[in-house]
């Protein structure tokens, strides 16, 4: 019995070391590995059109410096949010790009044995259109970790995705009040058409009231732009009810008292939305006047309008 004990103990032991020498893995020297870039920059650049939301598909790898590691190693990419300070002071000001903007997809690669690069990681840049105009914003990615490792065989390296947002879809309605309007049926009030919910709120002029009807808005800063857009309530399920702009005509002011007209347009809705081209315009007020309906329930002279947005 003792014999066998000490065969059984002995038989333990080698398969012990056997797993212990299959487990071991060759290190790296301390930050040798990087996320690779043409000629070692530290900014990537990007155009970034917010026109309409799309899905931007951005590879990148590690890469070791010196001699190729003979077993394989897993090198973690990540974001550091804290390095946009160090962008700010020195490339300028600069806006960390939203984590609503951005999805991860792949970021834990692996680095072969006998290879100097690893495979790719992936990130996908989504929902440009939620992005403002004409901005710089930025992603600062490193690595952050070696085979589960912070400290060690990971560089210190930072490398900036740089986003140049450009021409928006509309302009922003931030800012914008109503200054006057004809009527309304409480509680579906003027505001309505600019809190950004074109498919549910909206303004109903008053159901006792005539033709035309209209709302004024103070954009309170200047605005450039080419046409307007307005919308109608898609639960009034257009044409069925009635209730929508057969005439429109819009005017631009400076000061909120003296108007200029600006075209008058026959009421042509395509899924809810009919654009309204004016030509190059700038203005602090516009004026959105009805002048004529399709009676709402075939009685009421009275319009529904759940949005008014301008086009750059």
């Amino acid at each position: 019995m003792p014999r066998n004990y000490i065969v059984i103990c002995v038989s333990l032991i080698m398969v012990m070391a056997a797993c212990q020498k299959k487990s071991t893995v060759s290190t790296v020297p301390d930050g040798s590995v990087a996320i690779t870039t043409p000629n070692n920059v530290d900014t990537l650049v990007w155009p970034l059109s917010i026109l309409q939301d799309s899905t931007m598909v951005i590879d990148l790898s590690a890469g070791l410096s010196g001699k190729a590691s003979s077993t394989s190693h897993w090198v973690t990419i990540g974001v550091d949010t804290t390095e946009l300070a160090i962008y700010s002071a020195k490339y300028g000001a600069a806006t960390l790009l939203p984590s609503s903007c951005y999805l991860l997809y792949k970021t834990v690669v692996q680095l072969p044995a006998g290879s100097l690069l690893s495979d790719s990681a992936q990130i996908n840049i989504i929902k440009q259109s939620s992005l403002n105009a004409y901005t710089t914003y930025v992603l600062p990615l490193v690595i952050k970790a070696v085979d589960g490792k912070a400290d060690g065989a990971a560089s210190t390296q930072v490398l900036y995705f740089v986003f140049h947002t450009g021409k928006p879809a509309f302009i922003s309605k931030a800012g914008w009040t109503i200054a006057a309007y004809s009527s309304a049926l409480n509680p579906l009030l003027p505001t309505n058409m600019i809190d950004n919910d074109e498919a549910g709120t909206y303004w109903a002029s008053n159901l006792s009231q005539q033709m035309p009807q209209y709302a004024t808005i103070a954009f309170n800063t200047q605005i450039t732009f080419s046409a307007v857009n307005y919308y109608f309530p898609p639960s009034l399920k257009y044409p069925t009810y009635g209730g929508y702009p057969t005439s429109i005509r819009i005017e631009t002011s400076e000061d909120g008292v003296s108007f200029t007209n600006n075209g008058t347009f026959a009421g042509n809705l395509v899924n809810n939305m009919q654009t309204l081209n004016t030509g190059i315009t700038t203005a602090r007020y516009l004026r959105f006047t009805a002048l004529a309906c399709a009676p709402y329930g075939g009685t009421y002279n009275c319009i529904f309008i759940s949005g008014i947005k301008l086009v750059p």
